[in-house]
């Protein structure tokens, strides 16, 4: 046997275990196990976004606080302020009035301050309960994820024996391969699934190509290598024995 038509049954190796790996990984209780992990992951992020924001939020309360007690510090100094003047004869009305608008002004400070306060209490708050809900809609994806996990195994156990023995039969065949050959072989199979091709009434069944007569000529010497002129897939002129 030439080494092209061991080169071809390698790839009906090749072929067939890729097409078992396909077929164990395209069961619908691993597609189910795929979405699981997809969603335990969305949710893991989920959590973790809202406690950075927790975070943050819980930052910028304390911040609110320190202003809001400055702010009231500033408000009580006025009010002390404007209460010595109303007992100042000296003091006019002008100066009571300028008083009174500096008050009112830190006043709606205050107010606007308190608001966002109790707004960003109110998200932490809502937020937190939040986190809770996704946690325990975690705790049930989690049993889900596991339940199909035991069953991806059981599969993976079941198809194994199988998998195993197309697995040596590609090493088998690979080892009857010149080096240089199968390192072709794999340079090919980056632009082609199907690297090597038949030679079928004298065109390439790769790309489909008409050969020259010189290529044809070729394959008379029974141990030449050729490559189509048009796709580099590598000819295989006649059906491997078996």
């Amino acid at each position: 046997m030439t080494q092209t038509e061991i080169l071809w049954k390698y790839q009906e190796a090749e072929m067939e275990l890729d097409r078992l790996q396909k077929e164990l990984e395209a069961t619908p209780e691993r597609q189910k196990l795929r979405k699981l992990r997809r969603i335990l992951q969305e949710q893991t992020d989920k959590i973790e976004a809202h406690r950075n924001g927790i975070k943050e939020k819980e930052a910028e309360l304390e911040n609110g606080l320190q202003k809001l007690e400055a702010l009231l510090k500033e408000y009580d100094l006025e009010q002390d302020d404007l209460n010595i003047m109303m007992e100042d004869e000296e003091c006019t009305a002008e100066e009571l009035t300028e008083s009174r608008k500096s008050m009112e002004k830190l006043l709606e400070k205050v107010n606007a301050l308190r608001k966002s306060l109790t707004d960003c209490q109110s998200w932490i708050t809502k937020t937190t309960e939040a986190i809770k809900e996704t946690y325990s809609k975690g705790a049930k994806t989690k049993r889900d994820y596991e339940a199909a996990k035991a069953v991806v195994e059981t599969e993976r156990l079941e198809h194994k024996p199988v998998i195993d023995k197309a697995q040596k039969d590609v090493e088998r065949i690979a080892a009857q391969l010149s080096p240089d050959l199968l390192k072709r072989y794999k340079t090919i199979k980056k632009k082609h699934p199907n690297p090597v091709a038949r030679v079928t009434d004298n065109r390439c069944s790769g790309c489909g190509m008409s050969l020259p007569m010189n290529t044809i000529k070729k394959f008379s010497t029974g141990t030449a290598i050729i490559e189509c002129e048009n796709c580099a897939r590598i000819l295989c002129c006649e059906k491997p024995e078996g």
